[in-house]
């Protein structure tokens, strides 16, 4: 009898025998999901440190546009970053052509955000957003925007879209309409279709300021908290992988009944 037992433990012990398909799958895999856990790990920590100049800057007292450049400029010659520092122009609304940025969904309704190029006193143009207006259901019915005339003072944050802006086609438009709708807010671009050098970002609006419709934006669509909840799962999936072709690669499974006996 002891025997016999001996002979079982023998054939039971831990061994590989290598599926070459299942190796072969997550050698492949596996890195992809690593390297996606570290993605949604950096991702949180940009979120993070985006919110938190968000927080700071919208704590600080706005400054005149024409200094902004002098207060936010670092030792190597370089302009920093202005997303998001509050600024206060002053000058005029030019409502000779509106643009209308397409696409903008709110509580699940489609609709605008109004653009209105903005002279201000100190000789820069720029392009101010002044929030969200609902579209007509019939999409060649154009919203009317409200004209303010006169010098007004207004204050926001400077914004520009990181990265490149995704568009569904060309803009068709030319100067001289007087709404013009667009799918992409960059001020290169409107600076070469209306013939005038706008500002490198654009102004969107504090709520209550003069000509200001529905403002308020998010920061981040996607908070850090849910990058690193995907970040989680990509862990847990790199190493459902390892066990996987653990298992699939040895008599482990057997091997671990077996101790249970």
């Amino acid at each position: 009898m002891t025997l016999q037992t001996d002979k079982n433990q023998m054939k039971l012990r831990f061994q590989w025998e290598l599926n070459w398909k299942i190796l072969l799958f997550t050698a492949f895999f596996l890195p992809v999901t690593i390297s996606l856990a570290f993605w949604q790990v950096d991702r949180a920590d940009e979120k993070r440190q985006l919110l938190d100049m968000y927080k700071y800057r919208a704590e600080a007292q706005p400054v005149p546009i024409s200094s902004v450049q002098k207060i936010y400029f670092n030792q190597n010659t370089e302009v920093d970053h202005l997303g998001y520092v509050r600024v206060e122009v002053n000058g005029q609304y030019n409502h000779s052509s509106t643009l209308l940025l397409d696409n903008r969904v709110r509580g699940g309704r489609p609709g605008y955000e109004v653009i209105s190029p903005f002279q201000t006193t100190a000789g820069y143009s720029i392009l101010v957003n002044r929030g969200w207006i609902p579209a007509d259901l019939d999409r060649r019915i154009l919203p009317e925007i409200p004209s303010i005339s006169g010098n007004v003072s207004l204050v926001g944050y400077l914004y520009r879209s990181p990265g490149k802006q995704i568009m569904l086609g060309e803009d068709p438009w030319v100067k001289g309409e007087s709404r013009i709708v667009i799918q992409s807010l960059d001020p290169e671009i409107i600076s070469n279709k209306l013939g005038n050098e706008f500002y490198d970002y654009s102004l969107r609006l504090d709520a209550g300021e003069t000509g200001a419709l529905m403002t308020g934006w998010f920061v981040v669509n996607v908070q850090p908290g849910k990058h690193t909840g995907y970040a989680y799962q990509w862990g847990a999936l790199a190493l459902a992988l390892i066990i996987l072709a653990i298992f699939a690669n040895s008599n482990l499974g057997l091997f671990i009944s077996s101790r249970r006996k």
